[in-house]
C-alpha cells in the first residue's frame, strides 16, 4: 500500500508543539470557567456543534486554539471561539488542553439506521474503487488517533465519540477548502467521498469507542 493511502480522515491533523510543562489545577480552572459552556468542564460536550475535547491528545488541542486565537482556522465555531481563547497566554492553552486530555470520554452512540454498515466499512477498509484509504489506518481501529512525535503529519487526533454534526462540518469544510491540513492531506481524501458517504462516516464515529 502506497504511503499515501495511509494519510487520512485526519481532523486537521497537526504540528507537534513544544509547550511549557503543564499545571493541571490551572487547567482545570480554565476549563471550568471559559471553555464548560460549549465543551463541558470535562470534555464531553452535550452540543453536537462543538468537539468533545475529553482525551483528546494535548498536543492537536493546543495546535488548533492557537490557530483559532491567531485566526489562522475561521471555519465552524472558531469565530465565536477566539474572543473566548484572546486573553489565554501559551501557559494558559497548554495547562487547559493538558488537562483536557486526561479526563475520561463517554462513548457516543451512532444510528444504526443511517448507513452504519457503509460507515464502518470507510473507517475500516476504506473504498478501494475511489482509492479511498480506511480511517483507522491513521486514527486507529478505535479512533483513539496518534499522538504528534516532531512533524506536520504524525500528529493524528482521536476520532472515537465524537460528535456527528460536528465531524460532518469538518469533512464539507476540507472538500471545499475552507480548512487546510498539512500536504492537503484531508483536501484530497475528502474531495473524494460524497456527501453520503461523508454522513456515513460520520455516524460511525460518533459511536466508536
Amino acid at each position: 500500500m502506497k504511503r499515501t493511502t495511509l494519510l487520512t480522515l485526519a481532523l486537521a491533523c497537526g504540528a507537534v508543539f513544544a509547550a511549557p510543562k503543564a499545571d493541571l489545577a490551572k487547567g482545570k480552572q480554565i476549563a471550568q470557567t471559559v471553555c464548560a459552556a460549549c465543551h463541558a468542564a470535562d470534555g464531553n460536550s452535550g452540543i453536537s456543534s462543538y468537539p468533545k475535547l475529553s482525551a483528546q491528545h494535548a498536543t492537536y488541542i493546543i495546535k488548533e486554539t492557537v490557530a483559532i486565537k491567531d485566526g489562522k482556522r475561521t471555519t465552524g465555531g472558531a469565530a465565536a471561539m477566539r474572543p473566548m481563547v484572546g486573553s489565554l497566554s501559551a501557559q494558559d492553552i497548554a495547562d487547559v488542553a493538558a488537562f483536557y486530555a486526561t479526563q475520561t470520554p463517554k462513548p457516543g452512540e451512532a444510528n444504526p439506521k443511517d448507513n452504519l454498515d457503509l460507515g464502518a466499512k470507510i473507517f475500516r477498509g476504506g473504498l478501494s474503487e475511489k482509492k479511498l484509504p480506511a480511517c483507522m489506518a491513521c486514527h486507529g481501529p478505535s479512533g483513539a488517533g496518534i499522538p504528534g512525535s516532531g512533524t506536520d503529519v504524525s500528529a493524528y487526533p482521536r476520532l472515537g465519540g465524537q460528535h456527528k454534526d460536528y465531524t460532518m462540518t469538518q469533512l464539507k469544510a476540507y472538500a471545499s477548502g475552507q480548512r487546510k491540513s498539512p500536504n492537503n492531506m484531508m483536501e484530497d481524501v475528502v474531495k473524494r467521498m460524497s456527501e453520503e458517504e461523508m454522513n456515513a462516516v460520520a455516524n460511525f464515529i460518533q459511536g466508536l469507542h
